[in-house]
Order: structure tokens, then sequence, then C-alpha cells
């Protein structure tokens, strides 16, 4: 699927940012793991099929070795909840690499959802790219992880949570260790 393929190439980087709320800055890197890839998928909603229940990583080589295709997901009933997030998925990078809005995630808001994460990115431009939302947490080692990954249909998660400014975005290539700024308004020109 096209989806795992794209996820796979995205796990060789990992993206900075640098925000700003009322003259404080949060320093976030996030990064990505096979093990993400079934959660932001969707496959967990698939409690009719054995893939929601088998070993993450386990699902994740056998998506990418063809040996579960799309084909595996139609013998489930809950499919098209999770189709949405299997046809925006795979635009992730392009996603992350665009336009962005960073939230602090207050679940209060939407106690409804059981949906843990400290922050929360609003993503894409609703036109050629979908509204999506990606719920990053924090993990290990000061890198962020992600939580969730679904496009925006009729809540709009961003509502009433606290606001940063994005002021600095790297994309870092874990394998050439270059460092690609795809934003910058904290550096000044000197």
């Amino acid at each position: 699927m096209k989806c795992a393929s794209n996820f796979q190439k995205l796990m060789d980087y990992e993206y900075r940012f640098i925000l700003g709320r009322k003259g404080q800055l949060q320093d976030i890197t996030l990064g990505f793991s096979n093990t993400d890839f079934h959660h932001l998928a969707g496959l967990h909603k698939l409690k009719d099929i054995d893939l929601a229940r088998l070993n993450r990583n386990i699902v994740f080589q056998q998506i990418l070795n063809g040996n579960i295709t799309y084909s595996t997901l139609l013998k489930s009933q809950f499919l098209p909840e999770i189709q949405s997030r299997l046809n925006t998925l795979p635009y992730l990078e392009s996603l992350l690499d665009g336009n962005q809005l960073f939230y602090k995630y207050n679940k209060k808001v939407f106690p409804h959802s059981s949906i843990q994460s400290e922050f929360l990115l609003k993503l894409g431009d609703g036109i050629i790219l979908n509204l999506s939302f990606l719920f990053v947490d924090h993990a290990k080692k000061d890198v962020y992880f992600c939580r969730s990954f679904f496009p925006m249909e009729q809540t709009d998660y961003s509502k009433r949570q606290m606001q940063y400014t994005l002021l600095k975005k790297e994309k870092h290539n874990l394998k050439t260790h270059q460092t690609l700024i795809l934003y910058d308004h904290l550096t000044r020109p000197k």
C-alpha cells in the first residue's frame, strides 16, 4: 500500500519545530517509527479482522512485503471509518513540509475523544491538501511521536486550543545528516 511505503520514507526524517508563545520558546523534534503507522492509518479500528490485534511492527512489515493488501482491509466492515485516513496518510510528508498551525492540546475541550496528546498540528490548506490533524505526544529522549492522524471531517479539534507561533521548521535527514530549513522567522539577517 502506498500509505506504508510513503511512511517508510518518512521514517528517514525528523522535523524540528521551534514554537513561541508569550516570549517562551518550545522546541519540538518529531520522529517517526514503524509502530506509529498502525494507529495513524486507523488499523486499530478494524476490530473484526485479526489485523487490529496483531503486532504493529509485523503488520507494517507485512504491508510493505505485500502480504497484507487493500483486499485484506476490504474484509472489515469498519473500513469506511478509516478510508479518509488511508486516502490522506500518503501525503503526510507533504502536509508537514507545508503550512501548519500548532496548538497545545487540551483534552478537556473534547471530553468525548479518547486522544491523549500534548500537541496538535492542523495541517494542509483545505484546497490542494485536505485539512488534517496530527496529534503528537512526548516520547523518550526528547523526541515526539505521532499519536493520531486523520483528516478534518466534522469536528475542528483546534477550536478553543492554545495556539503557538511557528518560528522555525527544519527537516533533518537521518541518513545523510543534511538539514533543510523549511521556515525561519527566528534567525534575523545580519
